[in-house]
């Protein structure tokens, strides 16, 4: 797999950052890879990749997608997801899941595919006047995004899973008239049913479209300096393998290596690459 850039030859003093993805089916019981992910201009669905470390300029969108395994159909789902971010960027539109979810019903989809499901995780970069950048970032289901601070060793997880857990934890806080805080959310170890998925993209056939709600996911803006780093990535990822555990990122870092240094923890883990694994690293000049 290689990467997919414009025809005009990117100059590398524009760019304002460097992103690298690896995609692997791992050893997912149902042999499917149900992972998909977008790349600057191109989606992806492949049993194994690795893109080439690529410098990218303002603005740019970067995604992956993760087909929820209770379907084989899922892969249909998340490969759905990328095509409609794919045709939302090259449009020129902005790319939100709403907009998602109606590129996605506009599709006829086969009755055997209904159901099929995915979730969602979505960063987009652009320059403010001031030559700072501002990241939007979007996300449905247990899909994340990590951010890694210049100078720091300790990722960030900035988004809030959609589950059964979450929502409880917002529940009782709710209870005692107070608001979460982000370190209550995204807990380990608990039973595995409070793990099932609240928010997700799901595919239609027929008329069932017409009745179909778009997915509430979430959306925030932070800002980048220079140095730090911003991980997408699939629950393929970071459930066998803890943020904590991720190696440090600095300026001599060669992204290709670290992502497949990140493969090979997965396999390594207790959880034996028991499903498919998809990140993508983002260096910011």
């Amino acid at each position: 797999m290689t990467s997919s850039l414009n025809n005009c030859p990117v100059k590398e003093t524009l760019s304002i950052a460097q992103a690298c993805a690896i995609t692997f089916q791992g050893n997912a019981s149902n042999n499917l890879q149900q992972d998909a992910f977008f790349f600057l201009d191109n989606w992806y669905q492949e049993n194994l990749g690795m893109m080439a470390v690529t410098p990218v300029v303002s603005p740019f969108c970067l995604a992956v997608s993760d087909g929820v395994a209770s379907s084989n159909y899922s892969q249909h789902c998340s490969r759905a997801v990328v095509k409609a971010i794919r045709r939302l960027w090259n449009d020129q539109k902005s790319v939100s899941s709403d907009g998602i979810h109606q590129l996605i019903n506009q599709a006829k989809h086969s009755s055997k595919r209904e159901g099929a499901a995915a979730t969602l995780a979505m960063i987009v970069c652009e320059l403010n006047n001031d030559g700072t950048v501002k990241a939007t970032i979007t996300h449905v289901g247990d899909s994340r995004v990590y951010k890694l601070p210049k100078g720091e060793a300790q990722w960030q997880c900035l988004t809030r899973d959609h589950n059964l857990l979450n929502e409880m934890i917002d529940e009782q806080a709710q209870k005692q008239d107070r608001q979460a805080a982000f370190a209550d959310y995204n807990l380990e170890g608990m039973a595995g049913s409070l793990y099932i998925i609240t928010e997700c993209f799901a595919l239609t056939a027929g008329d069932s479209y017409l009745s179909s709600e778009a997915p509430e996911g979430n959306s925030c803006k932070i800002e980048i300096n220079s140095g730090d780093c911003i991980l997408v990535c699939t629950d393929g990822i970071h459930d066998l393998v803890p943020s904590q555990e991720w190696q440090p990122v600095s300026i001599e870092t060669d992204l290709q290596k670290w992502l497949i240094t990140l493969k090979d923890q997965v396999y390594d883990s207790d959880g034996n690459a028991y499903d498919n694994g998809t990140a993508i690293l983002v260096r910011f000049d």
